[in-house]
């Protein structure tokens, strides 16, 4: 049986890659919002401090997580940022980068929430 989510995530490639296996995506789910999710909130103070070896390093480690979360539509913006802080872009250029995709981010906290908690009942 498919697992019905939110449309707001990229069903069709998590479904490709995960199954119907609701316990496997509850824990992705829970993972992207335990550990990576700081990991990019912590982004925002490395690019205004102007630490943009730290700031390349942490962009380039999350980056997998948003397509392994189903969010591969801000994984492309994702790859879009670190491409502006290799490029050593303006800092508040990268700063305003970063604030449109926290945006998209933000938006889509709740939903993996939801949904996280909605697969830990189907997977119990």
């Amino acid at each position: 049986m498919a697992l019905s989510l939110n449309p707001a995530l990229d069903v069709n490639y998590l479904t490709q890659i995960y199954g119907d296996d609701a316990s496997i995506v509850q824990i992705i789910f829970e993972a992207f919002l335990s550990d990576s999710l700081p990991r990019w909130k912590s982004l925002k103070s490395l690019i205004e401090d102007e630490n943009i070896a730290e700031a390349a390093s942490v962009v380039h480690g999350i980056k997998p997580s948003f397509t392994m979360a189903g969010l591969t539509g801000i994984r492309l913006k994702v790859e879009a940022l670190e491409r502006d802080i290799h490029d050593e872009v303006e800092t508040k250029e990268i700063v305003a980068h970063y604030l449109r995709i926290n945006e998209d981010v933000e938006r889509i906290i709740p939903i993996l929430e939801e949904e996280a908690e909605k697969l830990g009942h189907l997977a119990s």
